[in-house]
């Protein structure tokens, strides 16, 4: 082949090299990182995108509700609904037990010297219910400050039980502690709060006693 004829070949072959990216005079090998000359700094780096707004309609996640007080505030304590029997107190606390672990309400903490007895919180609705299970709430004010709504829907309840010879017989007594959803104001978080039971919680619960034992009170 004569030089002259070379001539464009080559031309070609050096503008094919050239457009092949990472290759030609001033590529870097793989994986190294370009220098810039000293008393220059490199180009600052791309902010991360910025994270979408929530679509419209998207609520905002509500904080976790925070645990009820060990203690029952002394306003929102349930009194004892009250019934005597002519039955030995053995055998109608006995009853007591079987009956609150068959309606859901395992025993938590019992004492057979004193026969008392507290069950675990349970969740229930409103729904299984004939009649409010618990009272209006107390009044918002300067010294209360939790929302709540007036009728309840569902929340937890715990039982406890007493039983006592009397003179008349044996003595029955049951309570609910009854907590809901309430919303504390000041700090904006959601918290488990007392209600007053109104007793029909404690009534059905003794109403399978007696159904169970064939009994009735005095």
């Amino acid at each position: 082949m004569q030089p002259a004829a070379r001539r464009p070949i080559r031309a070609a072959l050096l503008s094919f090299i050239l457009l092949i990216p990472g290759s030609g005079p001033g590529a870097l090998p793989s994986g190294s990182r370009p220098e810039f000359p000293a008393g220059t700094a490199p180009p600052a780096e791309a902010p991360p995108p910025a994270q979408a707004p929530p679509e419209a309609g998207e609520a905002p996640e509500s904080p976790v509700p925070q645990e009820a007080a060990p203690e029952v505030p002394p306003e929102n304590q349930s009194p004892f609904l009250t019934r005597i029997y002519k039955m030995r107190p053995a055998k109608l606390w006995k009853g007591l037990l079987t009956t609150l672990e068959a309606e859901g309400f395992p025993p938590e903490e019992t004492s057979q010297e004193t026969r008392t007895v507290k069950t675990s919180f349970v969740d229930f609705s409103q729904d299984k219910y004939p009649a409010q299970v618990a009272e209006p709430p107390l009044r918002l004010g300067r010294t209360y400050h939790i929302l709540q709504m007036i009728k309840v829907k569902q929340g937890k309840v715990s039982l406890e039980g007493v039983v006592t010879p009397t003179k008349e017989g044996t003595e029955l007594r049951l309570r609910a502690r009854i907590l809901v959803m309430g919303l504390d104001r000041p700090r904006r978080v959601r918290i488990l709060v007392d209600r007053r039971s109104t007793g029909v919680i404690e009534a059905e619960v003794i109403q399978r006693l007696e159904e169970r034992l064939g009994i009735e009170h005095l």
